[in-house]
Parts: C-alpha cells; sequence; structure tokens
C-alpha cells in the first residue's frame, strides 16, 4: 500500500523550485564525489508520480547516463528503484555475481556493474529520488564511502527542507502584504471586491489568501440583538 502511495504522489521539488545555486552545489557534489571513489557515474534521481528520472549525473567521458532519461516507477528495472523499496542503503558489489541484478541491462548492455545508492527523502515524507554511484568494475566500496554517501543524502535533505520553509514565509509574507493593503468591502452584504473586479464574501476572500476555512458562529452582541427581536 504505501509502495502505491508513493506511485501517484507527485513530487514537489523540480527545476522550478530548486534555485540554479543549489543544483549546482549537488552538481558540484556529485563531480567531486565521483572523482573520490573512482567511479564513472555519480547520479541524483528523482521520483515523481509513476516515473523516475535522472535529475543530475557527473561529468566525465565514461558515465553513459544522461540527465532526463526516465523510466517508469514500479517497473523501470533500475538499481535505484531497489534503493527506494527497500528504504535503506543499498550496496551492489557486482551485479553479474548477484541473482538479481547479473541480467539487468545495466549490467549486461552498459557494463555498469557495481552501485552504492541511498534514497532521498522529502520534508513531506515520501521520497525525492536517489543519490549513487555507479562502477563499471567490481565494487565493494568501504566504510568511508557509506560514511560520505550518507553525508550527501542528509545535505540534500537539509536543502529541501530550506526550500519548504522559504515557500512558506514567502506564501505568509503575501498573505500579510494582502491583509495590509485597503481592499472595497460592500457596506451592505460585506462581500470583498478582488483585484479582478469580481465581488467575493469575507469568507471566500480569506480562504484564497490563506487557505483556512471559515466556520460561523454568533458573536454576543449579535445573539442579545436577534434575541430582543423574538
Amino acid at each position: 500500500m504505501g509502495d502505491m502511495m508513493e506511485k501517484v504522489k507527485k513530487n514537489p521539488f523540480d527545476r522550478e523550485t530548486i534555485a540554479d545555486e543549489m543544483l549546482q552545489e549537488w552538481q558540484n557534489i556529485l563531480d567531486e564525489t565521483a572523482n573520490i571513489f573512482n567511479v564513472p557515474a555519480g547520479l541524483i534521481t528523482r521520483l515523481d508520480g509513476d516515473l523516475i528520472e535522472i535529475f543530475l549525473s557527473s561529468k566525465g567521458e565514461h558515465n553513459p547516463y544522461p540527465v532526463a532519461v526516465s523510466a517508469k516507477y514500479p517497473g523501470s528495472g533500475w538499481y535505484c528503484e531497489e534503493t527506494l523499496k527497500s528504504r535503506a542503503l543499498n550496496l551492489i558489489p557486482n551485479a553479474f555475481k548477484d541473482e538479481q541484478w547479473k541480467e539487468n541491462d545495466a549490467a549486461v548492455d552498459l557494463n555498469m556493474i557495481s552501485y552504492l545508492g541511498m534514497p532521498i527523502s522529502r520534508p513531506d515524507g515520501g521520497f525525492f529520488g536517489t543519490v549513487c554511484f555507479i562502477d563499471n568494475k567490481k565494487n565493494a566500496h568501504n566504510d568511508m564511502h557509506i560514511r560520505l554517501i550518507t553525508q550527501i543524502k542528509r545535505m540534500i535533505e537539509l536543502s529541501l527542507h530550506v526550500i519548504l520553509d522559504r515557500q512558506e514565509i514567502d506564501m505568509r509574507d503575501g498573505i500579510l502584504d494582502d491583509l495590509s493593503r485597503i481592499y472595497p468591502i460592500c457596506s451592505y452584504c460585506k462581500k470583498i471586491r478582488e483585484k479582478s473586479g469580481r465581488w467575493i464574501s469575507v469568507e471566500k476572500y480569506l480562504k484564497n489568501l490563506s487557505g483556512a476555512t471559515a466556520t460561523h458562529g454568533v458573536c454576543p452582541e449579535c445573539y442579545e440583538r436577534e434575541m430582543q427581536k423574538l
């Protein structure tokens, strides 16, 4: 059930919501770490609904994974899909020695036989995707490599939290700015005129600003007045 929920959930983080400066930092980390690990490919993948895509790819002449390549999820056959399903570190020292992976397209067609990857979580509890490093030779990696990829995962997750916090601050600033301006309100029915010229109820106006839904009650003064009419 959890996998199905993740399958249909849209990823709110994309190239529009992630600043270019942050994307460049992620790219730099991928490039440097791929060099440190001495592997041809470092990737950040992105899960969005029923697709998984290569979001960023390390720069190197022997990297066979171009940016923007995507596949159906689930069912991609990618090493990274298993990482997302396991929700944990995924280490494949040699795909040719692994029954699950020895006939995988990555191993057979691309000769990319070693994989080290971790899932990247979003602030809302879903998955952004994965960070991984793939080698064209047997590679069991070591504790230092695992610690480093763990730190990269955490750094990216903290970056996503920063983006979300910035969005919430911008939204609140917009609400305060809108509430602080002078706006026309009908003297009789108390409807408010929007910038478009349309008149809407106070409840709808506040819902459009903040997303909050108003409930109705009776203040003491109105209650007393209405009781006197009985």
